[in-house]
C-alpha cells in the first residue's frame, strides 16, 4: 500500500479540499473538518492551521481547547512539545513530544498515523488510541518527531 499524504504549509488556503490524510509539522495547532467518503470512512479538510510553539504541560493542559462540548463535526489537534516537574532540570528531563485532541465529532474514529522522526525521513506507522466522540486524548513520544501524518479515518465499530 503507497501511503501518499499531502504536507501542510503555512501559506496554504484555508479550508484544504477534503483528502484523505495531510502531514503535519511539530509545534502546529490545527483543526481538521470531518467529511464522510462512505458509511465509515472519512476524508478531512483542514479548516484552521498556525504554529503553535508554547511548551505545555504534559498531563494539566485541558486550558488549550475552547469550553464548548458542541458537537460541530470538527477535531483540533495541538502537535507540541510538553513537559512535567517542578524544576528546569526536571522538565529538560521529562520534555515530550505530545498530540492534544479533542473530537468535535458525533463519531469515534480509528485512524492511521505515521511519524516521520528525522528531518527529510521516511514516514514510520506508529500506534495509537484513535479519538473517542466528545472526548479530549492525548498520544505521548519520548523521542523527537518532525512531523505527524493522519489518515484513514473510520468510525470505530
Amino acid at each position: 500500500m503507497t501511503l501518499i499524504i499531502s504536507s501542510v504549509t503555512y501559506s496554504q488556503d484555508l479550508p484544504t479540499e477534503p483528502a484523505n490524510g495531510f502531514a503535519f509539522p511539530l509545534v502546529t495547532k490545527f483543526t481538521i473538518k470531518m467529511h464522510p467518503t462512505d458509511s465509515t470512512s472519512f476524508d478531512y479538510s483542514i479548516i484552521e492551521f498556525e504554529p503553535f510553539q508554547k511548551i505545555v504541560d504534559t498531563y494539566e493542559n485541558d486550558s488549550l481547547f475552547k469550553d464548548s462540548d458542541e458537537k460541530n463535526g470538527t477535531i483540533e489537534f495541538y502537535f507540541c512539545l510538553g513537559t512535567s516537574g517542578k524544576t528546569d532540570e526536571e522538565k529538560e528531563k521529562n520534555m515530550k513530544v505530545l498530540l492534544l485532541m479533542k473530537n468535535r465529532t458525533e463519531n469515534t474514529f480509528e485512524y492511521n498515523s505515521d511519524i516521520q522522526t528525522e528531518e527529510n525521513g521516511e514516514f514510520k506507522t506508529t500506534s495509537n488510541v484513535g479519538t473517542y466522540s466528545g472526548a479530549r486524548g492525548t498520544e505521548i513520544w519520548p523521542y523527537m518527531i518532525q512531523q505527524i501524518g493522519l489518515n484513514n479515518f473510520k468510525i470505530t465499530e
